[in-house]
């Protein structure tokens, strides 16, 4: 590009619980919980629990030798499910008895889920040891995903949910089954670290379909809702908050639960404690219709009372599947690095002081990259400003300089420039204030984005 050469002078112008029976609890924990084993053998296993049980409706030619034989992982494990019913003859069980079963005596066919989007840096273990993670890559029960200071990854379930894992979340599937004597699904997650967002489908009318997502301290049973799950570990504290449907919250550890509905939260402490509370409402975004030209992607919120801290996302979908960053920040501002072009979406809350995050608000937000850089330099009686930028398309730029009151017209006004600078050549002695704009054209879309004004102060000559 050329540079403008101008005589002044001239011219003025931004888990499994355990639940085994005693007596024949060492098989089952080895078979269902391996890492557990050690745990087991020197606690007693509590008794089922609802989420870990399963009803089955007897039907004719039943007993509990042929559902043994037939829909459990070992015949003999029909003692477990006579004990836990109180049934005195296995052979004889009447028609539409409703037999109760825990599910870790249940033959089960492992169900996949599979990675729907993924950024940044995400490791996967799978089997022996670690496989690449891939769009599109099968985790199968077992598999483990954990995400790095840039990673996110969104999985998809059999039956349509998804859990989304921003930067630095430990994710383990621990089940992920269909029970071959009801076709029941049976999911069950454990977040080991950080926290994960999940969109429920509903797991229909079957009241043995279960969808849980557990921590080291709590458990969160849900059938079709949007909340999220997240543990602390350097506090062994657990958190769910619950935005769309319900969600049935308990402690591992105490056994103490609450029943969380939208727009509520529980803390589960180490100790069992179960504290529910009101999520802040969603702060705003200010000035959300403002198209994002510089480099740096800035955004502000207007702060919420009690809120002591926020947390801003940014997606490339309205669901929050393909997300491009992640950030929380005890202030209310906001700057994000390396933001492509294009109609992205903006997620806002608000975090109390107990660490539960508050509902959220979206906002659409237009990107297109129009950055502008310049500087200015003296040479004998000649000031030279330069210019230039990223940005994509046809670009020309203004420059307008003036005296730094503001008072009077502007001293230099131009337009349409396609040059890399201008020079000035005599300009006087004063303090002048000067900046540069650039417009962009690209696809049809004008974008305009201009520097600050700067002072600029020329001395007289000694």
């Amino acid at each position: 590009m050329d540079i403008v050469d101008m005589d002044i002078a001239n011219r003025v112008k931004s888990a499994f619980g355990p639940w085994l029976a005693a007596g024949i609890a060492g098989s089952l924990i080895a078979a269902m919980a391996p890492a557990q084993a050690k745990t087991a053998r020197i606690q007693p296993p509590a008794l089922p629990t609802t989420q870990d049980i399963i009803e089955y409706s007897v039907r004719k030619g039943d007993s509990l030798f042929t559902l043994g034989r037939q829909s459990f992982d070992r015949p003999d494990h029909y003692r477990i499910v006579q004990r836990l019913n109180g049934i005195a003859d296995p052979r004889r069980i009447p028609v539409g008895t409703v037999l109760k079963i825990p599910l870790g005596v249940l033959r089960a066919d492992p169900l996949s889920a599979r990675i729907i989007a993924l950024r940044g840096t995400v490791t996967m273990r799978q089997g022996d040891g670690p496989v690449p993670a891939r769009i599109g890559s099968e985790l199968m029960p077992g598999a483990a995903l954990e995400t790095g200071t840039d990673g996110f990854v969104t999985i998809q379930l059999p039956n349509g949910s998804r859990t989304s894992m921003p930067t630095r979340t430990r994710l383990r599937i621990a089940r992920l089954h269909r029970i071959n004597l009801t076709g029941s699904i049976d999911y069950d997650l454990a977040v080991e670290g950080g926290k994960v967002e999940t969109i429920a489908s509903p797991v229909g009318s079957d009241p043995n379909n279960r969808f849980r997502i557990r921590t080291p301290r709590a458990l969160a049973a849900v059938r079709g809702t949007v909340f999220r799950v997240a543990f602390a570990e350097d506090e062994a504290v657990s958190l769910t908050e619950v935005v769309e449907g319900a969600v049935a919250a308990s402690s591992t550890t105490s056994g103490a639960a609450a029943r969380l509905t939208p727009g509520l939260g529980a803390v589960i402490a180490a100790s069992g404690n179960v504290k529910t509370e009101a999520l802040l409402a969603p702060p705003t975004l200010r000035d959300p219709g403002r198209v994002q030209t510089d480099p740096l992607v800035t955004l502000a919120v207007a702060p919420v009372g009690d809120a002591r801290a926020y947390r801003l996302q940014i997606a490339e979908d309205a669901g929050f599947t393909r997300i491009l960053a992640d950030r929380s920040a005890e202030a209310a501002q906001f700057a994000f690095e390396g933001i492509p072009n294009g109609s992205l979406f903006v997620r806002a809350s608000a975090i109390a002081a107990s660490g539960l995050e508050g509902m959220p608000q979206t906002f659409a937000m237009r990107r297109v990259l129009a950055g502008v850089t310049a500087s200015a330099g003296m040479d004998a009686d000649t000031m030279r400003f330069a210019w230039g930028g990223e940005g994509e398309g046809r670009r020309t730029y203004s420059f307008q300089l003036g005296l730094a009151d503001g008072k009077g017209p502007l001293l230099v006004d131009e337009a349409g420039l396609q040059t890399s600078g201008i020079r000035l050549r005599r300009l006087g002695p004063g303090v002048y204030r000067w900046r540069v704009g650039v417009r962009q054209e690209s696809g049809g879309e004008v974008v305009e984005n201009w520097l600050p004004f700067e002072k600029l102060t020329v001395a007289a000559p000694e």
